[in-house]
């Protein structure tokens, strides 16, 4: 092997802009892909999370208005895949807030949560930017950081609520949350559960039982578990979200699909070199034939030739890759924050997604190699010798 590997070396070495080129050609191919991979694994998490922020992983609705509910969170707080339980009164409404902008009158989700159990369960008080959250003050009201800049409003400001049954109550605004997502922060405001009860008029029913999990992504078990045990109906925040849910796995299927041609061609690349390299020692197969040097032997210098280039490659595009998704990661890019309504862009690559595009890449570079190292493997002695 060590013969083969000194011969393979020195074909590279004799043949350095083809050598070069092929390296590159394979490292662009695993920067893009791999690059590709990670912001878009990360954009598609940070969204998932913002619209998380402030909604649940588990939603009871049950098949009308949920009446005495504590039993059943009870219940639900003894699963040990639960965060938190949230009694919840959701409904539509309407706005108005007169200030220096003048008369502001927008559609509203109104969201009525039992603050003591939101605040450990979403986090809430990680997500107030301004403000604070009082227990005692049923006639304060939290909302988005982006609707409280586009009334032009400040804590402490009155604001009127107007019901989807028609009924109008005075609040004030005693705090602004950013959730992370931009439709959340325009367009919703959290009430105080009996305040929103009021105005409602839901005579001490909730319309919900929302589910925070440890882990979003056991909210179909914990679905299944619930209906098994209460008879209840409930989705999950995947079902609620399934379109949204199914345009990202397309956009990230047709992605892998169109950067993955890259890599293709990285690997044409490696055998049209390699062919090329055939073609060229055409007699000088001939000269080691004639001495002795078997068949496998030839072979296994072309396809050690293949796999050196490979693995340069991978390796060189490997250490760019992830110097890249450092350094996106950690500095801000100009611009991103009024794209996607963040500050940076968020990176998310797993080791075993790492590795699978490695391992596809070492496949395809030895797939491009074998049937060169084949070809010149198979030259028979005066054929080879007869090449001019």
């Amino acid at each position: 092997m060590l013969f083969e590997f000194f011969i393979a070396k020195k074909h590279i070495c004799e043949h350095k802009k083809q050598s070069f080129i092929g390296i590159i050609g394979i490292a662009i191919g695993i920067i893009v892909l791999t690059v590709s991979i990670g912001i878009s694994n990360g954009l598609n998490k940070n969204m998932i999370d913002s619209i998380l922020s402030l909604s649940s992983h588990v939603t009871v609705i049950g098949n009308e208005n949920l009446k005495n509910y504590d039993s059943l969170e009870n219940t639900f707080e003894k699963y040990p895949e639960v965060k938190g339980v949230i009694p919840k009164v959701s409904s539509q409404g309407i706005v108005k807030y007169n200030g220096i902008l003048g008369t502001y009158v927008s559609g509203v989700k109104l969201d009525g949560l039992d603050l003591k159990k939101a605040i450990p369960a979403l986090n809430l008080e990680s997500k107030i930017k301004r403000g604070s959250i009082d227990l005692s003050n049923k006639k304060g009201v939290l909302i988005g950081e982006e609707l409280l800049n586009r009334i032009g409003g400040n804590i402490g400001d009155p604001i009127n609520i107007i019901s989807a049954n028609n009924k109008e109550l005075q609040l004030e605004i005693m705090g602004t949350f950013q959730s992370g997502y931009y439709d959340y922060d325009l367009s919703m405001i959290i009430l105080p559960l009996q305040t929103a009860q009021y105005i409602t008029e839901r005579d001490g029913t909730i319309s919900s039982i929302d589910l925070i999990l440890k882990n979003p992504y056991d909210a179909d078990k914990i679905s299944n578990k619930i209906y098994s045990d209460t008879g209840l109906y409930n989705r999950t925040w995947g079902s609620l979200n399934q379109n949204l849910l199914k345009a990202l796995t397309l956009e990230k299927t047709v992605m892998i699909i169109g950067f993955s041609l890259i890599v293709i061609i990285a690997g044409f690349v490696v055998w049209v070199i390699l062919n090329t390299m055939v073609r060229e020692k055409i007699r000088y197969i001939g000269i080691m034939r004639s001495v002795g040097i078997s068949h496998s032997s030839i072979i296994k210098i072309f396809l050690i030739q293949g796999i050196i280039l490979g693995l340069t490659g991978i390796v060189f595009g490997v250490a760019i890759s992830l110097f890249l998704l450092w350094y996106i990661k950690t500095y801000s890019l100009p611009g991103i924050s009024s794209i996607y309504y963040l500050t940076k862009v968020p990176i998310e690559l797993s080791l075993k997604e790492l590795l699978t595009i490695v391992g596809a890449n070492i496949l395809l570079i030895f797939l491009s190699s074998v049937f060169p190292a084949y070809r010149a493997g198979k030259l028979k002695i005066v054929e080879a010798l007869r090449h001019d």
